[in-house]
């Protein structure tokens, strides 16, 4: 058996989302695994490999909770862009991707959240016309080469977005209509068998990247499709990953199609459990909460795109407060612009304080902190594996210089790295032991190469998409309309802040 080597840190201060408060503290790393946290001077092996940490910030690394890293080639899409608008543009973004496409979004998508301090990440990527192994097995390729850990869930409907809402089809012209009936989704059964063989043959680490199922929003999916997926999650182990409420049109549209909340229908549909993140859940009731905490779910918070697409606030206390495991994400290049954590999750924090005058109310910064570590582990069903700082848990580490502006002068730790910090302090990443980024410079991937390669595929792209560019943009108006119609209708729970209900 091969000596699993010992490396110790020292000089540095720890922090985590748990008991770890920024003292001065060592960790003994063993192989990929923290082995022992303890005072500084802790005992070591004699042969450990000794790392300086003198003037940083030791924290676990940050788990971000619902991204879409197909996307990650089309920052900068659109401006005043709602949520339906967005899906809208959806043809612009990586429709036309081949498999060589799908394995630069992932390491682009990677390679950017790690330089922030990101470890780990729930990818809802998309394929188009539909999930393939082949193409599934380069996305994970692409995590695992740059050296973080990743959930890759296909993103899969039955139904296309303009489809999905009752009524719309009807309200295009006669043009647009035969337009965007040419791109209707694709029978369920071919995902799903597709889906099925990806895990069958999937080869890449599980400790570092796994696979689970996107059905993308409840109204975008047959009733029978959600049932398929629950099937394949039941056989295989895989977790379930859907959009619920993000929007108050999902919310509304949800009502009308199944006569209840869209969380209601996914428990009568029997998806909602342990393994199941509801991303966003911005328009859900007090009901709802209760359900998905009691069936042991999560959500995933996502407050950079709910801002950015103005979709509201979600009830993110009151989730807490139910006993409902919160995680927090960035969401996609598209709508949560920049995927980085820290930002994220200082957004999620202040959030918090628009609902409530009460100061007891709001998340404080060590909660924020533990959402975006433990919290998003959870979600991404890392449990227990990282997050912390602490014996037992991989060595997935941040290392912050404190001789940053931002630190200077260092009175509270958790405040400062929550209220503070933007990743522009990260100095170094570890992920499993090994050290991904180095005195700010990423270790695993050919950055000069990478952006050459990205700037080619971007060249392509823009050269591939001219007619869908024309045809979004003929579609916007009346999709813009249709649904600002349907977000005014009344609703029984009300998320959107500085504006009365009838509005």
């Amino acid at each position: 058996m091969t000596e699993r080597p010992f490396s110790v840190i020292r000089g540095g201060r720890l922090l985590d989302g748990g008991t770890l408060d920024g003292k001065h503290g060592d960790i003994l790393i063993e192989g990929d695994v923290i082995r022992e946290v303890g005072p500084a001077s802790l005992g070591v092996p004699d042969d450990a490999k000794v790392i300086d940490a003198t003037d940083q910030l030791l924290t676990p690394g940050l788990v971000n909770a619902h991204t879409h890293g197909d996307v990650s080639m089309a920052k900068g899409l659109g401006d005043r862009l709602s949520l339906e608008l967005l899906l809208n543009a959806s043809p612009l973004t990586s429709e036309t991707f081949r498999l060589e496409d799908k394995y630069l979004a992932a390491k682009l998508a990677a390679t950017e959240m790690v330089l922030s301090g990101c470890t780990a990440c729930y990818d809802l990527f998309s394929e188009f016309p539909i999930p393939s192994p082949e193409g599934l097995a380069a996305v994970g390729q692409g995590y695992a080469d740059v050296g973080i850990r990743a959930v890759v869930a296909p993103l899969m409907a039955d139904r296309n977005f303009w489809q999905a809402i009752p009524h719309l089809l009807e309200a295009l012209p006669e043009n647009l209509r035969s337009q965007v009936d040419k791109t209707q989704a694709n029978p369920a059964e071919a995902s799903i068998e597709a889906c099925r063989q990806a895990l069958d043959g999937w080869t890449i680490d599980r400790e570092q990247v796994r696979l689970a199922l996107a059905p993308t929003i409840p109204h975008h999916c047959e009733p029978s499709f959600f049932r398929a997926c629950r099937d394949l999650s039941n056989d295989y182990g895989a977790a379930i990953h859907t959009h619920v409420a993000e929007s108050k049109v999902q919310a509304v549209v949800g009502f009308k199609k199944f006569g209840k909340t869209l969380t209601a229908h996914l428990d009568d549909l029997g998806v909602i459990g342990p393994n199941f993140t509801a991303a966003h859940a911005v328009w859900v009731d007090a009901d709802d909460i209760k359900l998905l905490a009691d069936k042991g779910a999560s959500v995933a918070h996502n407050p950079s795109s709910n801002l950015r697409l103005g979709a509201g606030v979600a009830p993110v206390r009151a989730m807490l407060d139910a006993g409902l495991n919160v995680g927090v994400g960035t969401d996609a290049s598209t709508c949560g612009d920049a995927l980085n954590m820290f930002e994220a999750l200082r957004l999620a924090n202040y959030l918090s304080r628009l609902n409530t005058p009460d100061p007891d109310k709001w998340l404080n910064a060590k909660t924020a902190l533990s959402m975006a570590t433990e919290g998003s582990a959870q979600v991404l069903g890392f449990e227990g594996l990282i997050g912390r700082l602490q014996p037992g848990f991989k060595a997935d580490i941040v290392f912050l210089d404190l001789r940053r502006i931002q630190y200077l002068p260092f009175n509270n730790a958790v405040r400062q790295v929550v209220y503070q910090e933007s990743g522009t302090a990260v100095l170094h990443v570890m992920v499993g032991g090994r050290f991904i980024v180095r005195d700010g410079r990423i270790k695993t991937v050919d950055y000069d190469g990478l952006r050459r390669d990205v700037d080619r595929l971007n060249d392509r792209l823009h050269n591939e998409t001219q007619e869908a560019k024309l045809l979004v943009s003929q579609l916007e108006g009346v999709v813009g309309h249709f649904c600002v119609a349907l977000a005014k209708q009344p609703y029984h729970v009300h998320r959107y802040i500085g504006m009365p209900p009838e509005t």
